[in-house]
């Protein structure tokens, strides 16, 4: 663990638990390593890992039970055991193009690989916080790059599917706090906020100015303030 985070002061408190240790985080422990993700915290793979080293971690491995293919529908499964001062713990890990974010799609095997071992971690070293990297389809919020037209972002699902994030801003500005705080897609959940940031609740007779201001711009104006950002 970190200098800035001692090893003793990350464990406050430890019992028998499952044959290994029941915790509690420390302040400083969660400032580095846990996350918050639409008002449910995450633990970090990174700080399983000092848990475990602190609670005399000796081996960690992994052993492929399910390869993903076409003819499993690329349902790929992983078994990992993972040995402490403590005794040894054994978790499995599963993971499909159902159950992970797009861009995690080429490393489905990886995936299940990690929530298995992330899984083992945790029983080992007693915390009861899901990891994040266990979810597969969300980073933390402050780990997002903010996309940089976030109201050219189109949406495939609900009743605005096929319609751009400005556009439904102009329309129904509720649906894009809903889209903040509840979309699957965590780049969604980033523009929407990013969108709304950028553009305050305004009073109805400012947004008829905005609207007949973008009306008369030309297109590629438009695009160069989201707050400008209304259907022709």
């Amino acid at each position: 663990m970190g200098a800035d985070v001692p090893l003793i002061s990350a464990i406050e408190e430890a019992h028998e638990w499952k044959g290994g240790l029941s915790v509690e985080l420390s302040k400083d422990f969660k400032e580095r390593y846990v996350k918050t993700l639409q008002g449910r915290e995450f633990i970090v793979y990174g700080g399983l890992l000092d848990l475990a080293r602190h609670a005399g971690l000796r081996r960690i491995t992994t052993n492929i039970v399910q390869i993903p293919n076409a003819e499993n529908g690329m349902y790929a499964v992983v078994e990992a055991e993972v040995e402490t001062g403590n005794g040894v713990f054994k978790e499995v890990g599963d993971a499909s193009p159902s159950s992970v974010n797009r861009t995690i799609l080429p490393h489905i095997l990886r995936m299940a690989a990690t929530r298995a071992k992330a899984r083992a971690l945790r029983d080992a070293v007693g915390v009861d916080l899901v990891a994040l990297e266990e979810l597969g389809d969300a980073l933390p919020e402050d780990d997002i790059p903010s996309p940089p037209r976030p109201e050219e972002i189109v949406i495939g699902f609900g009743k605005y599917a096929k319609k751009t994030l400005g556009q439904i801003l102009d329309m129904d500005r509720g649906y894009i706090e809903w889209l903040r705080d509840n979309a699957r897609d965590e780049i969604v959940r980033k523009a929407a906020r990013d969108l709304l940031s950028n553009r305050p609740n305004e009073p109805e007779d400012d947004i008829e100015k905005l609207r007949g201001r973008a009306a008369h711009a030309p297109h590629e104006l438009i695009h160069e303030d989201s707050r400008d950002q209304f259907p022709q």
